[in-house]
């Protein structure tokens, strides 16, 4: 989407991902969507020929930032204010706590089958590696992480993790000078590491890919096509060099899930940022090798209606790519799509309240019997953090109540509706 360079990982990620346990009785259901999971890596007899009696359509879930935050309404235009807390500090007198525990059950009871967790190595290795006995240690903090993990998988939930973020010791000096970093809304700026800090990079790989051994994929970087989030500048070279030694690292520490591309971000042309992700998945191809990745990861939003056919346009550029390189069999991973649902809809990108869910819902079915293997929606719950135009892009509100579209997802992907769709009016 025109715009997707503003939005999405930087205040989820930067802060890192938390979530807590949920019931264990939606896992049986869960796990029933997560058999096509097992089939998400390269084949070479292409995508999966159409079934003549049903249409099977990849796992879905959603993104959403995780950790626990403190909501407080507020008079309009603001409407609310929401901000991360840290497991166990209270919130403010006014303000209502939404837990990890609340967020993961709404997705749960949505019937998602994944959802994807976003890693931060800048959160995760806060500190540079030391030298002892001749020896490189690392030292990672994995609890918020193994939390989140725990409570997705105890929910029937296998998570996508996206692994991205150097921390400020392994970035090149010089690159968070005044103006390198254009992002909107106050949002920080994701920098790779510098070349000779990929070795640094490999064990927060191989680390991660051990402490997270039932993850569904290995997502490398997001949007490296855009400089938001490979600041200051997108470089296919070096994105090359990150997801060739992160596919390696990863299977060398036992990982059997797939390693996909950073989600390419669509729109490019719209906005006049960033790389566009035909000519920037074309440059990873000629640098690091189909052998460098298992799958490749889209974002491909679309600017308007209609939503599936654009959705689907975006799709079809990479796919074009990917042939030309002789990669027919390998399949897209759609990490991140969504269209926002708002009262007014005279936002780029939105629709009305009642149409955001069955376009959301076309969309979804326009992969069905083809070779997506993952459909995340952007985003579980609104939030300010990415700017009026991507607000509403949350299928349920700041407070965690549903909107039309969530009540829509799960009476027709899922396994039913939350209570609270039940009150809605038609």
């Amino acid at each position: 989407m025109g715009g997707s360079a503003s939005r999405r990982i930087g205040a989820w990620g930067i802060g890192l991902v938390v979530a807590g346990l949920v019931a264990g009785a939606l896992a049986i259901a869960g796990a029933v969507a997560l058999l096509a999971i097992d089939h998400g890596s390269r084949s070479e007899s292409g995508p999966v020929a159409p079934s003549p009696h049903r249409l099977q359509g990849p796992p879905w879930g959603f993104t959403a930032g995780w950790g626990d935050y403190c909501y407080r309404p507020l008079a309009a235009p603001r409407g609310y204010a929401a901000a991360l807390v840290p497991p166990g500090e209270p919130c403010r007198p006014g303000s209502t706590r939404f837990t990890t525990e609340q967020q993961v059950d709404l997705t749960a009871r949505a019937g998602a089958s994944i959802d994807r967790l976003a890693i931060s190595w800048a959160a995760v290795e806060r500190a540079a590696p030391v030298r002892r006995g001749g020896t490189i240690v690392h030292t990672f903090n994995w609890a918020p992480v193994s939390r989140v993990y725990r409570a997705m998988l105890a929910a029937g939930i296998r998570p996508v993790v996206l692994a991205y973020g150097a921390p400020t010791w392994a970035r090149r000096p010089g690159w968070e000078r005044p103006g390198t970093c254009r992002a909107a809304h106050g949002e920080l700026c994701s920098y790779p590491p510098s070349r000779r800090h990929l070795s640094d990079w490999r064990a927060f790989i191989e680390a991660a890919a051990r402490r997270l051994p039932r993850m569904a994929a290995l997502e490398v970087w997001n949007e490296p096509n855009l400089p938001r989030f490979f600041a200051p500048a997108p470089s296919p070279a070096l994105y090359s060099r990150l997801l060739g030694a992160a596919h390696r690292s990863a299977h060398a520490a036992g990982a059997t899930a797939p390693i996909l591309t950073g989600g390419l971000a669509a729109g490019t042309a719209e906005t006049g940022s960033g790389i566009p992700a035909p000519r920037f998945l074309a440059s990873v191809y000629r640098l690091a090798g189909r052998g460098s990745f298992d799958g490749i990861g889209a974002h491909p939003y679309p600017s308007g209606p209609p939503w599936a056919e654009r959705m689907t346009a975006n799709l079809d550029g990479l796919r074009r790519v990917r042939d030309r390189f002789h990669d027919r069999g390998t399949p897209l991973w759609i990490t991140e799509v969504g269209v926002g649902g708002t009262s007014s809809p005279r936002l780029q990108g939105s629709t009305g309240l009642a149409r955001q869910g069955p376009a959301l819902v076309r969309m979804y079915r326009s992969t069905q019997n083809s070779d997506v293997r993952a459909f995340l929606v952007y985003a579980l719950r609104e939030t300010k953090t990415e700017g009026p135009q991507f607000e509403p892009y949350g299928v349920a509100r700041a407070n965690l109540h549903p909107k039309p579209a969530y009540c829509y997802l799960a009476s027709h992907l899922g396994q039913g509706a939350h209570a609270a769709c039940g009150r809605m009016a038609p």
